[in-house]
């Protein structure tokens, strides 16, 4: 199955909640508005279908998506998946003065740049 077919498989299957939470971000995309969007819900409510039927539609269109989570075990559910501190060099021990070691220019730092969603 092609990440296309994926993605309308996965996108008919929203329940009304997980396509409001899909729409609202889209459209944030597709308008450059940006925005930070917060979803919670408990066990076996929807959230890691909702956030792989985004990464599938952001992934079909060809744009990069970033799928970072708080968990090792959580990234481990999405495409790509990687942990917060992994993909952002967020140091373990931080103090006040602690920022994330991407370099300027690096390879992380342009994939950052041309990256439509990080989830």
């Amino acid at each position: 199955m092609s990440l296309l077919e994926e993605h309308k498989k996965m996108s008919d299957s929203l329940n009304d909640e997980q396509f409001n939470v899909y729409e609202t971000v889209l459209k944030a995309i597709d308008s450059s508005e940006g925005g930070v969007f917060f979803v919670y819900g408990y066990g076996g409510t929807g959230k890691t279908f909702a956030r792989k039927t985004l990464s599938a539609a952001i992934r079909s269109n060809v744009e990069i998506v970033l799928n970072v989570t708080s968990s090792g075990i959580t990234s481990l559910l999405l495409p790509d998946g990687r942990t917060a501190h992994s993909r952002f060099k967020i140091p373990i021990n931080q103090n006040e003065n602690s920022t994330c070691n991407i370099k300027q220019g690096s390879a992380l730092a342009e994939l950052i740049v041309k990256c439509k969603l990080i989830i």
